[in-house]
Parts: structure tokens; sequence; C-alpha cells
């Protein structure tokens, strides 16, 4: 607004000058002034014009310089909340730090009045040994897990050996057994002529097998041979071989029988 004023200000002044320079008859001399007048006008113009850019510059910088101090007066007054904020929490830290202080005495008490003999005065010193106990807890539970494996080492080699003892035992067992059986002496305890078979006193228990042969004497002399029907275990039923008996003599109770094996 105000370039237009001193623009129309010039104007003004060219035409006043014009118009007292036209009555006096000179033209070329107004035109000299007109033009040196315009070329003032002009400058006059431009420098106005540079004027209200600075101004405006200046204005923007201001505007800027505002905001810039309204932006660092809103982050102060942030800060300024968060150190509240900060306060507050310090103040709830050092009120539980108060309270655990006073729980930690309150502990301790009890622990002097738990272990008055003084080894122990502390809740750090009843952590400690606590420590200590479980150290050596758990180095004597890797000790037995130790002892309980060379146990089950030794279980599993006793185991192999007691199998070892047990075939032997079978093996002498039955090799006595054999040897019993070949030299086992029973006796003829019934006979049925009518169905034909011979019981003898010796079974199953004594060591008879089912393809044991039985040898009938009487006294010295053999008189035939048996041959097992059915076995149990304290007796044998047997029949006489056929062609195996003495003409004349029949089994009878009392006679002996020896039972020999195969092998």
């Amino acid at each position: 607004m105000k370039k237009f004023v001193m623009i129309l200000a010039g104007l003004a002044m060219i035409g006043a000058v014009a118009v007292g320079l036209i009555n006096k008859g000179d033209r070329e001399a107004v035109r000299a002034e007109l033009d040196d007048l315009a070329v003032k006008v002009k400058d006059v113009t431009e420098q106005l014009g540079a004027a209200e850019d600075k101004r405006e510059d200046t204005l923007e910088k201001e505007t800027q310089a505002k905001d810039g101090r309204n932006q660092a007066a809103a982050g102060v007054e942030g800060v300024k909340q968060e150190l509240k904020i900060v306060e507050r929490a310090l103040e709830d830290v050092e009120a539980d730090l108060k309270k655990v202080e006073i729980e930690q005495k309150e502990i301790d008490l009890a622990v002097q009045r738990r272990f008055p003999s003084g080894e122990i005065k502390s809740a750090d010193d009843l952590r400690m040994t606590l420590m200590m106990y479980k150290d050596t807890l758990t180095e004597r539970q890797n000790k037995k897990a130790e002892l309980v494996a060379q146990m089950e080492a030794a279980n599993q080699a006793k185991q192999v050996e007691v199998a070892k003892v047990r075939e032997e035992e079978k093996y002498q067992n039955q090799r006595a057994q054999k040897l019993a059986v070949g030299g086992l002496v029973a006796t003829v305890i019934a006979v049925n002529n009518e169905w034909g078979f011979v019981m003898v006193n010796a079974g199953q228990a004594h060591g008879v097998r089912p393809d044991a042969s039985l040898l009938v004497k009487r006294g010295n002399s053999r008189i035939g041979r048996l041959r097992i029907v059915n076995l149990e275990a304290t007796a044998t039923i047997t029949d006489v071989v056929d062609d195996s008996i003495v003409p004349g003599i029949n089994v009878q109770p009392g006679d002996k029988v020896i039972f020999e094996t195969s092998n």
C-alpha cells in the first residue's frame, strides 16, 4: 500500500512539473525533465520494492522465530512434565527402597534369633550357607549317581556270573541225574496180570525219563525187561516186553528194576 501511494505521489509530481513547463512553452526541457523524473521514479520504485521484499522477509523470519520460540517453549514444558514424572517415579523407588531396607532388617533380626550362635548373622549369610548346602547336595547327588551306575554295572556283571553259575549247575544236575538214573534201582510194587501192567516205585522225581529202559532182576538173575507206558512223579507204569521174560517165570512184587539210559 505504501508503494502504491509513493508511486501516485511521484506521478503527481511529474504532472505538476509537466504543467509548469508546458506553460512556459519549453517542451524539450519538459521531456528531458520527464525522462529524468521517470528514471528517478523507477529507482524509487525499485528501492521501495526491495524495501518491501526485505520487510516481508524480515516478517517471515520473525514469524519463524516466533514459531521456534513457541516450539522451544512447548519442548521445555514437555521436558518439565517428563521431569515431574521422573521425580515422582524416583520418590516411589526411594519409598520402595526404604521398605526393602526395613524388611531386610527384619529378616536379619529373624535370622539372628533363629541362629543365636552367631554363625549366621544376616540373610546374606543364610543365602551363602544355603548355596553351600546346595553345592554339597549336588556333589553328593552326583556321587550317588556315580555309585548307582557302578552298582548297576556290578549287578549286571553279577547277573552274568549268576547265569554262568546256574548254567553250570544245570549241566552238573543233568550230569548227576544221568549218573543217578543209570545206577537207580527200584522195586516192583504191583503186578496186574489181567491188564498186563507192572508198577515200579520210581518216577520223574527220581530222574526217570520216558526213554529209559527197565531191566527186571530177581536176585542176581535177569528175568525180563519192561517198557514205560505212563510216567508219574513217584511211580512208573510199565508193561512186559514180549519175549523178554524167562520161560516159566513171571514178574512179581519185590523184584528189582534197574533203570538204563540211552546215553
